[in-house]
């Protein structure tokens, strides 16, 4: 792990968050201090089988240092059955239908919970910012995190409650249709955001100027990142892009502040760790929609647009977080350890 594990600290949560291209674990101690993690690139092949892998090991280091692992959480996309531990329609990860829950307490002998990736990195975010040394902030009432990464999702936090919707579809502003004229997402339909502004859309236009012979700084297989950095630095084919991306995300968040009425937005995932070079655009395009309309000046009044770099790995922080919940929940309830 990137930091061992505190043998000292007894009694442990372990979150991961299962991204399109990696996934990442954390070890929390009972102050939701983080005392240990580790990050593997995602085996969407076999993806049950590595996660039981991960948790095993990171279950069998905290004990042979003499803690114990009182609880898992895991977060990832799809339609997620928080009661039941079910995941279905996972398209980014290959996986139609997952009894995730009920496969690691059978294979690892820990209760699981699961959660919506967005939503259990926004549950996290909430509580970081309610119990941070600062006190309660009015802005983290009210908040959403949109993950641009594989794919594209929200998690919502109204008046300090998630949003889950029915059937736990709230926040699936990735498959909402942003060109359709676009490509085919892999929900089905055509020029879904998620098809034309998460990290895979941008490398493929990326990809696509590099093979028509336009003139520019990338290369093939450059990264969502790459694409903005050199955006920024004055590559044209690259500010064509991200211009077109800036715009589509400026478009979601606007939706999100306008629908939910939250009053901060934070952008995480993959596609976060270029920076300024992504929310400066999305700033400009949204500065330039206030200026246009009163109302959207009214809503974005003391609105603020952030990015959270992708190594606080907000996710899997949530997760260990809900675990914590849920399992603490169970024990006051008398359930004691679900098995």
């Amino acid at each position: 792990m990137t930091h061992p594990i505190d043998g000292k600290t007894d009694r442990l949560i372990v979150g991961v968050d299962v991204g399109g291209t990696k996934t990442a674990l954390v070890v929390t101690d009972a102050d939701e201090r983080l005392v240990g993690e580790r990050t593997v690139a995602t085996e969407q092949g076999r993806l049950g089988e590595q996660i039981v892998a991960l948790l095993r090991a990171a279950v069998e280091e905290a004990e042979a240092g003499g803690a114990r692992v009182d609880a898992i959480g895991i977060a990832l996309p799809g339609q997620v059955d928080s009661e039941s531990g079910r995941v279905r329609l996972a398209v980014n990860l290959g996986a139609p239908e997952l009894p995730l829950a009920e496969l690691i307490e059978r294979e690892v002998g820990r209760p699981c919970f699961v959660e919506h990736d967005a939503r259990a990195a926004a549950i996290w975010l909430y509580q970081r910012d309610r119990d941070g040394p600062q006190g309660p902030t009015t802005p983290a009432a009210s908040l959403a995190y949109l993950s641009v990464g594989t794919g594209i999702s929200a998690g919502v936090v109204v008046d300090g409650r998630p949003l889950y919707g029915v059937g736990g579809f709230a926040g699936e502003v990735g498959h909402v249709v942003a060109d359709p004229e676009g490509p085919i997402c892999a929900c089905g339909l055509r020029g879904c955001l998620e098809a034309v502004a998460a990290g895979p859309a941008i490398a493929r236009q990326a990809d696509e100027a590099v093979a028509a012979g336009r003139s520019t700084s990338l290369v093939t297989g450059s990264t969502a990142a790459d694409v903005f950095r050199a955006g920024s630095a004055g590559d044209a084919v690259a500010a064509e892009i991200t211009g077109r991306v800036a715009n589509h995300l400026a478009r979601a968040i606007r939706a999100l502040v306008l629908t939910l009425g939250v009053k901060r937005i934070i952008i995480g995932g993959g596609v976060a760790a270029a920076g300024d070079a992504l929310l400066e655009p999305i700033h400009g395009r949204l500065a330039g929609e206030r200026a246009s309309s009163p109302l959207v000046e009214a809503a974005f009044d003391g609105t603020t647009v952030e990015i959270l770099a992708p190594t606080w790995e907000a996710g899997a922080r949530g997760a260990a977080v809900i675990a914590r919940q849920r399992i603490g929940q169970l024990q006051r309830e008398g359930v004691g350890d679900r098995k």
